[in-house]
């Protein structure tokens, strides 16, 4: 069958992922770690006692399923805010979140679009686009949330809401599948996963709302099975419309069998007819919000901003039958980042690109802590119920795989699929006697690890050079370089135009051309140094300003005050 085929395919490549993560990084100390608490689970009687006790008090607390979630949401809450001391608020240093922001600063004010400035060319940065307005080319899903917490005085609020809001509703999710304990459960296992040192939580780039979204579409489910209910109707479309909202390729592999099983389920009498009216409104308001930005962006509804950012720029890093077309570039930067890309599209070993994804897809969402209980997933693949999940799983999987560039915030939708396997598998594995005991020791676990990442990278140690703890991958981290330069401009008197002269290394791709919504009003203005006949018109416009040149060449990279005359 396509489907079981598929299912293998995807674990093959989650396997071949996880063997090559553990070569390097602290997966090898996470593994000896889950090793001790397997002898400890199976010999060490103290331990199987306090697993006892803390079973207990969790059954108490999962027997009011309200409480229960509130509980993890509040829990969320405190336990991030108990990092910050150690994880602060983070600044944006990434391409993707001065996006993600430039929506947040457009929405905040109001706008839907900024109109195009007359100085765009020297403007120009990756994943915006300037014609023919000026925003983010990504849907504005995120940034919608990051509008709220920049009202509420930082962007990073609602990231701390929206991280506590996701674990919630995982727990929530779960527990219209399984027993409300195995709901609790699952929350906690959210929290200590994506909450504290993931990259969605300590960074703008996404993945807590489209989480969000599939747990409330998935959560819903089930639940008007049981009984037709407005409530559970309304939470599916509005689930539906997050995913769109967010993550509308790959969550496809979520929203499109979700919809259907609904379809069928009322087609079979399993639910009454007239709950697909709710859902289908939201839906339907959703999609006609979507379409209203669409048109107010590029002015055409059914034309996205995406769609105009590939046809002005035509990056290459996207599905691979995607022929990147030839692109005359203003700027050696943007070219510079093309040829990267168009690189990586063609040369990269398709099969090691695959394993690649595969591991960090696995070092995101497993980890040898969660891969444990997986031994088991063959005795829970009998119940036909978790079919659906772990099918909606694999195409996640296999759609992200397809992707060129593909991060695990792309298979964000499906979060609540590989979260609910686990947690089956841990019940499965619950049937034996010191299951239990592995249950609650492999969040412990996980939190140590946190620990140890954090304590070493604040040591400044050579090891953690190459690792960046908040994301659970082996990426660079990346410069704080223009969050330093910012603050000392924000407590200098006056409004400044900062000039950015032309990177010489070409493998130096940090971006550092991104600006407020708008440019005019805003204290600090970040342009690209064009030369001195290219910037004559630009400071002509910001002849009020302090003029500064930033070369980004040195490091740390300097900033020189220029005189206009």
């Amino acid at each position: 069958m396509p489907a079981i085929r598929a299912v293998f395919e995807s674990l093959l490549y989650i396997l071949a992922g996880a063997g090559y993560a553990l070569y390097y990084d602290l997966n090898l100390l996470e593994t000896a770690m889950v090793v001790a608490a397997i002898f400890a689970a199976r010999r060490w009687k103290p331990a199987a006692l306090l697993a006892e006790r803390s079973a207990r008090w969790l059954i108490r607390i999962a027997q009011r399923p309200r409480v229960a979630v509130a509980a993890v949401f509040v829990a969320a809450l405190a336990v991030r805010a108990a990092f910050l001391p150690l994880l602060p608020v983070p600044h944006p240093a990434i391409t993707d979140e001065f996006s993600h922001l430039l929506i947040a600063d457009t929405l905040a004010h109001g706008r839907l679009t900024n109109p195009t400035h007359p100085e765009w060319v020297h403007f120009e940065s990756i994943h915006i686009i300037q014609q023919p307005s000026c925003n983010s080319d990504y849907f504005p899903g995120q940034g919608a949330v990051l509008a709220i917490g920049e009202r509420l005085g930082n962007p990073w609020i609602a990231m701390w809401l929206l991280s506590a809001a996701m674990c919630a509703a995982l727990a929530w999710m779960i527990g219209g599948w399984l027993p409300p304990l195995w709901g609790l459960f699952g929350g906690l296992l959210a929290i200590v996963r994506f909450d504290i040192a993931s990259y969605w939580v300590n960074g703008y780039y996404g993945g807590c709302l489209a989480a969000l979204g599939g747990a409330l579409a998935l959560g819903a489910y089930p639940r008007l099975l049981r009984k037709s209910s407005l409530e559970m109707s309304l939470l599916f479309g509005l689930g539906i419309v997050i995913i769109g909202f967010t993550r509308p390729f790959e969550g496809l592999a979520v929203a499109l069998p979700a919809l259907a099983i609904l379809a069928f389920a009322i087609l079979k009498r399993c639910t009454r007819w007239w709950v697909a009216i709710p859902a289908l409104a939201v839906m339907a308001g959703g999609l006609a919000a979507l379409l209203t930005y669409n048109r107010a962006v590029t002015g055409d509804p059914l034309r996205p901003p995406y769609a105009v950012n590939q046809a002005t720029y035509g990056w290459p890093m996207t599905l691979p039958w995607f022929h990147p077309p030839k692109v005359q570039f203003r700027h050696a930067e943007l070219q510079r980042y093309y040829d990267y890309e168009l690189d990586v599209h063609e040369h990269m070993n398709p099969v090691l690109k695959r394993v690649r994804s595969a591991e960090e897809l696995w070092r995101f969402y497993f980890g040898p802590a969660l891969s444990v209980p997986l031994v088991v997933l063959a005795l829970i693949w009998r119940r036909r119920r978790l079919w659906v999940l772990t099918i909606m799983a694999a195409l996640t999987i296999i759609l992200a795989l397809i992707d060129v560039g593909a991060s695990p915030h792309y298979e964000a939708a499906a979060t609540g699929c590989f979260l609910m396997i686990i947690v089956a598998c841990f019940r499965r594995l619950c049937a034996r006697a010191y299951g239990m005991t592995y249950a609650l020791l492999a969040p412990a676990i996980i939190l140590t690890i946190v620990f140890v990442r954090v304590g070493l990278e604040k040591l400044h140690l050579p090891f953690t050079q190459a690792v960046n703890y908040q994301s659970w991958c082996c990426v660079e981290p990346p410069s704080g370089a223009k969050a330093q330069i910012t603050a000392t401009l924000d407590a200098t008197a006056g409004r400044h135009l900062v000039l950015v002269k032309p990177k010489t290394n070409p493998d130096n791709l940090f971006q550092w051309i991104y600006n407020d919504a708008d440019i005019d009003a805003a204290k600090i203005v970040w342009a690209r140094d064009m030369g001195e006949s290219g910037n004559e018109s630009l400071l002509e416009h910001f002849h009020d300003r302090v003029l500064w040149e930033l070369d980004p060449n040195v490091n740390p990279p300097r900033l020189r005050r220029l005189s206009r005359n």
